[in-house]
């Protein structure tokens, strides 16, 4: 059997991000994170808007963990508006 690396989760941490996504008036797509404060974003689709928010959520995750903070997530999320779809994200880093 070969070995295989391995990792525990203590070297992987995980994170659940909510997001809410919904459409502009001009019909692109834009999302926001309800339980991390001040990550926003637009994009042509809402694959496009949830690839940003990953890439978003994660590097303010590391710079909180490089300072050994703990990263201020909103409990509970803020609320959903008008129009918005709420979407779950488990992040891995």
């Amino acid at each position: 059997m070969t070995d295989l690396p391995t990792t525990s989760k203590k070297d992987q941490p995980a994170f659940g991000c909510v997001v809410y996504v919904s459409r502009t008036e001009s019909g692109r797509a834009q999302g926001r994170v309800a339980n991390l404060d001040g990550v926003e974003t637009e994009g042509a689709s809402e694959r496009d808007v949830l690839s940003t928010i990953v890439r978003e959520v994660r590097a303010r995750i590391a710079e909180h963990m490089e300072r050994e903070e703990e990263v201020p997530w909103l409990d509970p999320p803020a609320e959903k508006g008008p129009g918005e779809v709420k979407r779950f994200l488990p992040l891995h880093l």
